[in-house]
């Protein structure tokens, strides 16, 4: 029985493989029997199942699934991006008076939106918020101001240079032994050991 349906694909194979030489020597011109028969066959080989078309409706509602969500996505992110843009002239108004008010504050960016935040979220006046976050606004300039101050400990000493591991390869010993002296010197002047 094995045998019978491999014979069979062997059979099928070889038409096929005939049928395209065919087509490779006259493709010159076809007539409309060999369009109407090479119709035949795409239904014949469709009803066979051995050449499946694809199912265009399937692939037709996932894209329209996909847009959906992204559509659904993306109009949640507008409604969270109105929530934060203003909503009215007087809301502006008042942010501005805000901060001419309190100009002698000197209030960057930052420092206003966190409070015109607080204010939203406690549905409190900017005042109100000011005064809530002075202490938490006074932290953050006293933290800016502490870390502008400390310099970096990684950063090397401006007279010292760099040297690769290549530059350090191709040194002699005599040139090893006076940069490690160099070293060694550097070292006790900062009271570091070995």
């Amino acid at each position: 029985m094995e045998d019978k349906e491999i014979q069979e694909e062997e059979e099928l194979k070889q038409e096929l493989l005939e049928e395209e030489e065919e087509g490779e020597e006259d493709t010159s011109e076809k007539t409309e029997e060999e369009e109407d028969t090479s119709e035949e066959k795409r239904k014949e080989e469709a009803e066979k199942g051995e050449k499946k078309e694809p199912d265009w409706e399937a692939k037709a509602r996932a894209m329209y699934a996909k847009y959906k969500a992204v559509k659904e996505k993306l109009e949640e992110l507008e409604k969270k991006v109105g929530d934060k843009k203003e909503s009215s002239p007087d809301d502006w108004k008042a942010k501005v008076d805000f901060l001419l008010a309190h100009k002698d504050k000197n209030y960057t960016e930052d420092e206003f939106n966190h409070i015109a935040t607080v204010a939203k979220e406690y549905d409190i006046s900017l005042e109100e918020a000011a005064l809530l976050e002075d202490d938490y606004i006074q932290y953050r300039r006293e933290k800016v101001a502490k870390d502008k101050k400390i310099p970096e400990p990684s950063s090397p000493s401006r007279g010292s240079k760099e040297l690769s591991w290549q530059d350090i390869g191709k040194m002699s010993e005599e040139e090893h032994r006076k940069l490690w002296e160099e070293d060694l010197k550097k070292r006790k002047e900062r009271g570091e050991g070995i």
